[in-house]
């Protein structure tokens, strides 16, 4: 596969997110121990001296990366859910939220899938699954409130959903779409004849 050609680099306040989506494809690609911080400004096509100038360093590229792909991420799990039909089980309409925000977004997940083992990197993961966690409850409380769903299968249910999400992911980042409309299909059959 012929690799992806870049854009050159925008000038002013663009040149940030430039090297950001640049970058972030170049980890999602190649991982964060394979690129070299020459690959990172190859790719973002933007002067050594501009990048040391954003950048000092691969980890703090990478640290801003992360921040770069989990700002946002309860605003776009908000518009998939909009998305949903109202009429379907409250389970099917969160995991297609979640799964829709995968589709359009697979480089972040591919980043944020492998990340190195900095603390860095850890408390920004730790900050996406709690945000997608609180996202689930907010949608689930309605449901407690009107006496559809029991208060503490709500407590568990978006940590199991994220379970299940994540493996997912994590076969879609590997590439194994034959396996993940199947799997989608039966985590959705089973929860919501748990839930329902």
């Amino acid at each position: 596969m012929a690799p992806i050609r870049s854009k050159p680099a925008p000038k002013g306040g663009d040149r940030v997110r430039h090297i950001l989506g640049e970058s972030l494809a170049c980890f999602a690609e190649h991982g964060f121990e394979r690129v070299t911080y020459d690959d990172l400004i190859a790719r973002s096509k933007v002067s050594r001296g501009s990048f040391y100038w954003y950048f000092p360093s691969k980890e703090a590229l990478y640290d801003a990366v992360l921040d770069y792909c989990v700002t946002g991420y309860v605003a776009r799990l908000e518009a998939e859910f909009a998305r949903t039909g109202p009429r379907h089980h409250i389970v099917k309409r969160l995991l297609d939220a979640c799964l829709g925000d995968f589709d359009k977004n697979r480089t972040q997940y591919r980043v944020l899938l492998r990340p190195p083992p900095s603390r860095s990197a850890v408390e920004k993961l730790a900050r996406w699954n709690e945000d997608g966690t609180a996202f689930m409850r907010r949608k689930l409380e309605p449901y407690v409130k009107s006496g559809k769903l029991d208060r503490a299968m709500a407590e568990i249910l978006p940590d199991v959903l994220g379970a299940f999400i994540d493996g997912v992911c994590v076969r879609l980042v590997l590439d194994d779409e034959g396996s993940v409309t199947k799997l989608k299909k039966n985590i959705e059959t089973f929860l919501c004849r748990i839930v329902g």
